[in-house]
């Protein structure tokens, strides 16, 4: 049952993404939000996908591999979800979105180190 629970938390950061990524769309379809801003399109997702990794309880900040795929996923996801409307925009969302992709994995890895040292800190 633990273990269960802590990979709910782990991958709570991605499906809030995805989440986000659908309440975005139904907005921008039924009520005309807007959602061109760099904020909304790049830096939330990075964000929600970072809350797990603040929790000491998930561990997630022992894999610099799940440090940088999973805000790295759940802005990839956000964008699928939120903003691509056909196969023909698919490709370019991935060519012109990877540096976004990369800095949110670089983001996620520094977030991670800040997470562990705390935690080191904590322990001592």
């Amino acid at each position: 049952m633990l273990i269960k629970k802590i990979q709910i938390q782990s991958y709570s950061g991605i499906l809030l993404a995805v989440l986000y990524g659908v309440v975005l769309r139904v907005l921008r379809e039924s009520f005309d939000v807007s959602i061109e801003n760099f904020i909304f399109i790049f830096v939330a997702p990075v964000i929600i996908s970072l809350i797990p990794v603040c929790y000491a309880t998930t561990g997630i900040y022992r894999s610099k591999l799940k440090l940088f795929f999973y805000p790295f996923f759940s802005t990839l996801l956000f964008l699928i979800i939120c903003s691509v409307s056909s196969w023909q925009d698919f490709p370019v969302f991935l060519l012109l979105g990877l540096p976004f992709y990369i800095i949110a994995g670089v983001v996620g890895v520094l977030v991670g180190g800040v997470v562990k040292e705390q935690n080191s800190k904590g322990l001592k």
